[in-house]
């Protein structure tokens, strides 16, 4: 038996997706006496870079969902294993390069798709040949980055994710599992409000990356129709521009560093379908209402929740409110329907899985 067990990994800081899955990953490593080291390559290799593209995707999830859909189309058609030494790449790459030698890990887990190819191509030069996992942060619209590169190893978030690629791709079925997606220690166990909501005592969680005047729109149609409701809303960047719905019955935060505590004091979440946070309402057996998503990656999500019947879809301030009527409705039936979806579905202990998996490919084996 080893001494110590080292695991790199490998995530970057587009959405919070990956940086969660990852940060759960080396928690539960660690939990399970490894030593960890969680790292961003494009980050730390190109600064100013990684900062003008991660602005570019900031801008498209807030302003232009429709450039972004564009971008993913094109990320998802381009020849990946080509271009790890291509000048954009390069400096990536050796990165990747620097931070194995240094930390000789028994494994890799990328939480990202190109780096993959990174790996592979150093791999080919012989310059490593270390294992490594890829981590896929997204359901059932899987882009192709994430299928083609030589992992010995593909965590997937769910069993339909796993039929689609393994038909999709041809990938064989050794070098696929059924994971869950990682979420934090501090989600697992713990669950949201059972109380019957009602108009009257409704807590919601508001993530306000629709458009302004929309979340305005939300926000103040929500508090019409549940006189009682107590909504807290997560602005993020725009805690300035909508501080003015503060109110007795509504708080606005920038942000908050326990997502789990207000999860377990709602009855439900409406706002982005984004991964982490679809997840960590799996996770915590919070009802869900989508009101917005990036064209691409998350569309999958948002179909994992209606195929589970753990989630409702929205388009409109209108919808909405009608949404939260019918869940509200008849002693809250519909919300109960989803609260049950989502006790059945289960989808939890991902990071857990995945290191008990990762000792035994290729540390025991």
């Amino acid at each position: 038996m080893r001494s110590e067990k080292k695991l790199l990994l490998l995530t970057v800081g587009y959405g919070e997706g990956h940086n969660s899955a990852a940060k759960a990953i080396a928690q539960a490593a660690e939990n399970a006496g490894w030593s960890t080291h969680y790292v961003d390559p494009c980050l730390e290799s190109s600064p100013r870079l990684f900062k003008v593209t991660q602005q570019f995707y900031h801008f498209c999830v807030r302003s232009a969902p429709w450039v972004w859909g564009i971008t993913y189309a094109q990320t998802d058609t381009a020849d990946w294993a080509s271009k790890p030494y291509a000048p954009i790449l390069r400096r990536v790459t050796q990165y990747i390069e620097e931070i194995i030698n240094e930390i000789k890990p028994d494994a890799v887990l990328c939480t990202y798709p190109l780096y993959g190819y990174m790996i592979d191509a150093l791999r080919r030069d012989g310059k490593t040949s270390v294992p490594y996992g890829m981590v896929v942060t997204d359901a059932l619209e899987i882009s192709r980055p994430w299928m083609l590169s030589g992992a010995d190893i593909i965590y997937l978030p769910d069993e339909y994710s796993l039929s689609l690629v393994h038909d999709r791709y041809a990938i064989p079925k050794p070098r696929l599992m059924v994971s869950g997606f990682p979420v934090k220690a501090m989600f697992n166990g713990r669950s949201s409000l059972c109380t019957e909501p009602s108009s009257d005592n409704v807590r919601i969680v508001y993530g306000a990356f629709a458009p302004l005047r929309r979340v305005r729109a939300d926000v103040t149609g929500l508090l019409r129709i549940c006189p009682g409701a107590y909504i807290t809303v997560l602005a993020g960047e725009r805690e300035e521009q909508l501080r003015d719905l503060s109110c007795e019955r509504v708080q606005v935060l920038e942000r908050t560093d326990d997502m789990a505590s207000l999860f377990e004091n709602s009855h439900l979440y409406i706002g982005k379908a984004g991964a982490a946070t679809v997840f960590e309402a799996y996770s915590m057996k919070l009802p869900v209402v989508i009101n917005y998503s990036l064209p691409g990656q998350e569309q999958g999500n948002l179909a994992l929740l209606q195929l589970d019947g753990a989630g409702v879809s929205v388009h409109t301030s209108a919808e909405l409110l009608i949404a939260v009527r019918d869940l509200l409705a008849h002693r809250a039936a519909g919300w109960k329907k989803l609260k049950n979806a989502l006790i059945v579905a289960d989808r939890s202990g991902a990071a857990e899985l995945i290191i008990r998996d990762v000792e035994r490919r290729f540390i025991y084996e």
